[in-house]
């Protein structure tokens, strides 16, 4: 096993990313994929453990370094020179993160993601002309001092810190790349008046508490982003982040982890208020969310909206929040 000061210069800052918190793997020589000899299960096989590093850089000293970071930091990968040079004018803030040049003059620049979001971006989805989303645990970047077949390499502008150092994304950014928040279900004749906005609510509460695991944390920032829309129409934000809270716990979250999430999305949801029309039928908007939610739940045409209350209960194993549905007796409101 080569020791640490005789490892090449890739080796080096492979150990020392992973010193950061930064897991790593080899890549082939001059490339951007993987190492199939050192890493064969690819980017499943990335690592923070020095002897693995040390031991990869030790067989293959010219291979190239790919990294990986953890679910809680976004990398924005700018294709383009153009494309980082518009978002860094419109969010100064941005110089101040770590960043690297690419070969072709782009830039990856690495933020840290507001608790509860790890799981609400996709790498996937290009949601701004010219820039991907990387890290999150799930896409890696290439990174220096790697250097491609044609000689040009990844450079340092602002060195790389630890996670927890990592300046926040811009919030008017962070509302950018998000899905948009799902639209309202509509009801007939309310308007935005405070029993509408309580139903609406209450129907953004049931999605959460039914959200499946694996969805918790996407569906819960998307609702409170929603409800969040609806504090600029007179929704009381106390009310909304107790409910959305105790249904998110309902679904299985921890308070602390939900109540920060909801914060942010009633926070982030407010500077977009959500348009309220004059209705054409009750909750009958295409596409809200999850629809198989609301196909065992929805009422008839007949009946009118108002029929019961829901109310939070903490009787639950462990005392977790429990919403209960309270029928109205005797008629009509």
């Amino acid at each position: 096993m080569p020791f640490a000061s005789s490892l090449p210069k890739v080796g080096l800052l492979a150990v020392r990313y992973a010193r950061l918190g930064y897991r790593v793997l080899p890549l082939h020589p001059g490339e951007k994929r993987p190492h199939g000899g050192l890493v064969p299960r690819g980017l499943k096989e990335a690592s923070r453990e020095e002897a693995v590093i040390r031991a990869w850089w030790g067989r293959e000293p010219q291979a190239g370094v790919g990294l990986l970071a953890p679910e809680g930091v976004l990398v924005l990968d700018f294709d383009l020179p153009e494309a980082w040079e518009g978002l860094k004018e419109e969010h100064p803030e941005l110089l101040e993160a770590p960043r690297q040049r690419t070969p072709k003059g782009g830039v990856h620049l690495f933020l840290r993601l507001p608790p509860g979001l790890e799981g609400a971006l996709s790498a996937s989805v290009r949601r701004l002309e010219g820039v991907d989303l990387r890290g999150m645990g799930r896409a890696y970047v290439v990174a220096a001092p790697t250097r491609l077949a044609d000689g040009r390499g990844y450079a340092w502008e602002a060195p790389l810190r630890r996670p927890e150092e990592l300046p926040p994304v811009p919030s008017g950014l962070l509302q950018k790349l998000l899905p948009p928040p799902p639209p309202p279900p509509q009801e007939v004749g309310l308007g935005a008046s405070p029993r509408r906005l309580r139903r609406l609510l209450e129907a953004f509460a049931d999605r959460v508490a039914a959200a499946p695991i694996g969805q918790r944390h996407l569906t819960l920032i998307a609702y409170a982003r929603a409800a969040g829309g609806l504090l600029p129409h007179g929704l009381d934000p106390r009310e909304a982040e107790e409910l959305l809270v105790a249904a998110a716990m309902q679904a299985g979250l921890p308070e602390r982890e939900a109540r920060e999430a909801v914060r942010w999305g009633l926070q982030v949801g407010a500077q977009a208020p959500l348009p309220l029309e004059e209705p054409g039928g009750f909750w009958n908007t295409p596409g809200f969310g999850n629809r198989g939610v609301y196909q065992n739940f929805r009422p008839s045409l007949s009946q009118k909206p108002g029929f019961g209350t829901r109310e939070v209960k903490s009787e639950g194993e462990k005392g977790k929040p429990i919403l209960s549905f309270r029928p109205r007796l005797g008629g009509w409101s």
